[in-house]
């Protein structure tokens, strides 16, 4: 330690966090490579393996998932559909028009790959599928497979559907059901999940700068929680296959990731500023920085898993994997802040 360093006082007694802020310092090029290669090969493992999602039946509690269970295992795996055929303006259900539109409907299901078990309105003794206004009417048929199957095979019946609509656009003639609702819903938490990270990413970004009044202090929060989102995408895959995760899991993982991962940098950065500030040399403010913010991010980080392990005895599958995603992203985030963190902010120095 320099004279400066003692003139402006001692590090606190060395901690579980200082010791790993001096070893990460002391051996940069480990910590960094190490840390990329540790979330390179969880997210590739994980894209590989597949992240597994919780079956509707799986996803209620007691007595209504008892129910749930043994209606999925009593039925034929297979999801009910219908299309609506609607007539505009002044078209009738009676009229050729539509009656070809059904027809055509109809048709198109039946040269489709896994449709089955098609009821034209038309037909003899399915009255009841026309509607009361004389406008609309519906072609009910079912899809093959399983939860996970049928989102697959419904591809071409929704296909066939939009070749009957482009056929007839006097007509209203669109599809809906179980598999093609479930499709539609994956999809747009899909597209939820990238706008979160198109806009919360430049967003952060932007706070950060101006929070620190410069680019690459706002960065280095910003790196360690996208860092640690992937690296906890990936880890979730295995984990999948034991705890399936609910459809939003990822989304959950992205937005708490980016908190913890910002907030713990920040930590570390704020008192290495003011250690700085106060007249300690750069590797005696680091050290500082670790033995103080570094445990209060392990405290944080522990005080984190216990709040969220108590989703866990609540019994119901989708808070249980919401609590196995936060707790495991809040895990991987703090294990980056006092490993990796140290390491890159002694090689930027001031």
């Amino acid at each position: 330690m320099t004279p400066q360093d003692r003139k402006a006082g001692k590090v606190p007694h060395s901690n579980l966090a200082a010791r790993a802020g001096r070893w990460s310092a002391q051996h940069r090029k480990t910590a960094v490579f190490g840390w990329l290669a540790f979330v390179a090969i969880a997210f590739v493992i994980g894209g590989m393996v597949g992240t597994k999602t919780l079956a509707p039946e799986d996803q209620g509690n007691g007595s209504s998932q008892v129910a749930d269970r043994a209606r999925a295992d009593a039925f034929p795996k297979e999801a009910s559909e219908s299309v609506l055929v609607q007539a505009k303006g002044d078209t009738k259900a009676s009229d050729p028009a539509f009656k070809a539109g059904v027809e055509d409907v109809v048709a198109q299901l039946g040269a489709a790959k896994h449709v089955a078990e098609i009821e034209s309105p038309l037909a003899k003794g399915n009255e009841g599928q026309i509607a009361k206004d004389g406008r609309s009417a519906l072609v009910n048929f079912k899809v093959a497979g399983d939860v996970e199957e049928s989102e697959k095979n419904v591809d071409a019946s929704l296909a066939a559907v939009s070749a009957a609509q482009k056929a007839h656009p006097e007509l209203r003639i669109e599809q809906f059901g179980d598999a093609s609702a479930a499709k539609a819903l994956n999809a747009q938490f899909e597209e939820d999940f990238q706008r979160a990270e198109s806009l919360s990413l430049p967003i952060t970004l932007l706070i950060l700068v101006i929070a620190f009044g410069a680019l690459i202090a706002a960065g280095v929060p910003l790196l360690l929680g996208l860092t640690a989102v992937m690296g906890t995408l990936g880890l979730l895959a295995p984990i999948s296959q034991i705890v399936p995760m609910a459809d939003a899991a990822s989304s959950v993982v992205l937005l708490v990731g980016l908190a913890v991962g910002v907030d713990y940098s920040m930590f570390y950065l704020r008192r290495k500023m003011e250690e700085r500030d106060a007249g300690r040399s750069n590797e005696a403010a680091l050290e500082f920085a670790a033995a103080t913010s570094g445990q209060a991010v392990l405290i944080s980080g522990v005080t984190v898993l216990i709040a969220m392990a108590g989703m866990l005895i609540a019994g119901n599958a989708v808070f249980t994997s919401m609590a196995v995603g936060t707790m495991l992203v809040v895990a991987v985030a703090v294990l980056g802040s006092v490993t990796v963190l140290p390491a890159v902010l002694s090689k930027l120095g001031d």
